[in-house]
């Protein structure tokens, strides 16, 4: 298992909403670039007394259309190069199996926002912008 950082003392101390941080995601063997990069899209408050915490894997290359993923900018986040955040795929794991992050700031809310939609997407809803 992967241990978290220690945070700097100008970060909380917890995994915050929009940071992208290595995580190693569970029941995914097969998974050639482990750990990866997810963003962290659970609510502050929650990431900060909970065991686990929500992320959205983000994959290097291009995975075609599809309306519940979304593309991340080179240097947002503090990712390397253009990514897909592949919102269809949220999960929720224990802190522990997160490794080093938050890799740079958060991610702009506009954004964390086209990720939220795209999670509604991915669970179905049809009233979505």
């Amino acid at each position: 298992m992967l241990k978290a950082n220690q945070p700097s003392s100008a970060h909380p101390g917890f995994p915050q909403k929009g940071e992208v941080w290595y995580v190693q995601i569970p029941n995914q063997p097969d998974d050639p670039r482990k750990p990866r990069p997810a963003i962290i899209v659970s609510r502050d408050m929650r990431n900060q007394v909970a065991q686990d915490v929500m992320v959205v894997p983000v994959f290097g290359e291009p995975s075609g259309y599809n309306d519940s993923y979304v593309t991340i900018a080179n240097n947002e986040g503090g990712l390397t190069k253009e990514s897909t955040a592949k919102c269809d795929q949220i999960t929720t794991i224990s802190k522990e199996l997160l490794g080093r992050g938050p890799l740079a700031g958060r991610i702009n809310p506009d954004l964390m926002r086209q990720i939220h939609h795209a999670i509604r997407r991915a669970l179905g809803e049809t009233r979505v912008p």
